[in-house]
């Protein structure tokens, strides 16, 4: 082909065949250029194809314990007569009166000490539950722990550590006239096992407390 065009250009000034000569070179050597291919990167690679694929993260359920019943570890004391209902830990002993109630713990092991819940009902002589506890304090002439709780919507008064066999937690409550006292004992004690098991049945009393009707 190139001799086909220099015979051609016989004619043709000197500087114009090196022109095409140099042009047609050009030519042969851009079909011979070898392909470019990119140099991928073998880190590259792997994250594309890792992030190309879904992978949920394994989720871990969530362990809730189960709970026992409350009920199922608790007896109810409902008396129309007396007007009211509470809860108390199951295998504690009650001994119930006219208008007197006496819940007993088993015996601490090694201790000879047993809690005991009692409530004693009166009437209250248009005195206020605040005024009451007042005069409980005068009588007994020492200082307590003072604080008030709700018993089924009735604000009732709490002196902790009151004078006794044992000191006493008392619980002083109006409620239509009368005048509930919920005591507890022993308190304060020196004894853990039995402080701790007698706020566990003060718990349990007056969160359960309710006035009659009893569901």
């Amino acid at each position: 082909m190139l001799r086909r065009i220099i015979s051609h250009t016989e004619n043709i000034s000197p500087w114009k065949v090196v022109l095409i000569i140099n042009f047609l070179g050009g030519v042969s050597s851009c079909g011979t250029v070898p392909s470019i291919t990119p140099t991928i990167n073998k880190a590259e690679t792997q994250q594309t194809v890792i992030a190309g694929v879904f992978t949920p993260t394994p989720q871990v359920p969530e362990y809730t314990p189960i709970q026992k019943s409350e009920t199922a570890t608790m007896e109810i004391f409902s008396s129309d007569q007396l007007g009211l209902c509470f809860s108390y830990p199951r295998g504690y002993t009650q001994l119930p009166y006219n208008e007197t109630v006496e819940i007993i713990a088993p015996e601490i092991p090694g201790s000879g000490l047993r809690v005991l819940f009692w409530l004693e009902i009166s009437d209250a002589y248009n005195r206020s539950a605040e005024k009451i506890a007042d005069q409980e304090i005068t009588l007994a002439g020492v200082d307590v722990d003072r604080w008030t709780v709700k018993l089924d919507g009735e604000e009732a008064v709490v002196l902790d550590g009151m004078p006794g066999q044992d000191l006493q937690r008392r619980v002083y409550v109006v409620h239509q006239h009368n005048l509930y006292v919920l005591a507890f004992m022993p308190t304060q004690s020196e004894n853990k096992a039995a402080n701790d098991e007698m706020e566990i049945l003060y718990a349990a009393v007056t969160n359960s407390w309710t006035w009659s009707p009893c569901s």
